[in-house]
């Protein structure tokens, strides 16, 4: 049996500023998700001020807890903050109280992924006919990519939601969709060892590609950072003296 439940929290949740939202959370034990009894859900800022709750939380009969914030709660009088953190406090069918934090960020938009299942086809155009058939489509793959887009980038200081050049980061987000997609049906069995190579293949491509990724990058109110250059994705390490003082980290 497993010591702890684990809450499935994948990336930093990201809020926008005068928008509804419906935010959820999914506990697992065992490997089977965990139904709780009830649940609430609180905001705080980045202060530790509450901005909503504690209010008292949806079950679903899956055992998903979810909370939908009306826009009203979210007001133009809030600021902009990396900081904020939600709570979750969940009461099991043992009567056991867990408390679940996820950070979060109050932005003015979030930052959406540009790749989709079309855009596997053009590199591979018979792709489609090694699909698994528990599959409808290679979207799995695309998120989980996606996701580890965003923490390697939140790894190096960047916050995504100020990312205003978006189609900059698709190269690396499908180097890494294909090397979960190779390598996950070098796994199954098939390929007979090509598929593990062009997983490699990918995934160097992806090492390569992050270490030259630029973007534009602006401020919570759109400014943009600097209008004639670009952010590296990557934060540079000087073994020596830096530049000249014109210099700036982007």
């Amino acid at each position: 049996m497993a010591l702890f439940p684990a809450p499935r929290i994948r990336l930093h949740e990201v809020l926008e500023r005068g928008k509804a939202a419906t935010t959820t959370l999914d506990v697992y034990q065992d490997g089977v998700q965990s139904i709780p009894v009830s649940g609430t859900f609180t905001l705080l800022d980045e202060s530790a001020a509450v901005v909503i709750g504690p209010v008292v939380a949806a079950v679903a009969v899956s055992g998903q807890v979810s909370y939908a914030i009306p826009a009203l709660s979210l007001p133009d009088t809030l600021s902009y903050s990396d900081a904020y953190l939600i709570e979750w406090v969940i009461t099991d069918a043992a009567g056991t109280v867990y408390t679940f934090r996820r950070p979060c960020a109050l932005a003015k938009s979030r930052l959406y992924p540009v790749i989709s299942d079309i855009d596997l086809v053009t590199f591979y155009s018979d792709l489609n006919s090694i699909r698994p058939s528990s599959l409808t489509s290679w979207q799995n793959y695309i998120d989980e990519a996606y996701i580890e887009l965003i923490h390697r980038l939140r790894a190096e200081g960047n916050f995504e939601y100020l990312i205003i050049s978006n189609q900059n980061l698709r190269s690396p987000h499908l180097d890494y969709t294909f090397y979960l997609i190779w390598k996950d049906m070098d796994s199954s069995g098939l390929g007979e060892g090509r598929y593990l190579q062009l997983a490699e293949l990918h995934r160097k491509n992806f090492e390569a590609g992050f270490k030259r990724l630029k973007f534009r990058y602006a401020d919570q109110e759109g400014r943009v950072e600097d209008p004639n250059g670009m952010r590296a994705a990557k934060a540079q390490i000087f073994t020596s003296a830096p530049p000249p003082i014109y210099y700036r980290r982007w």
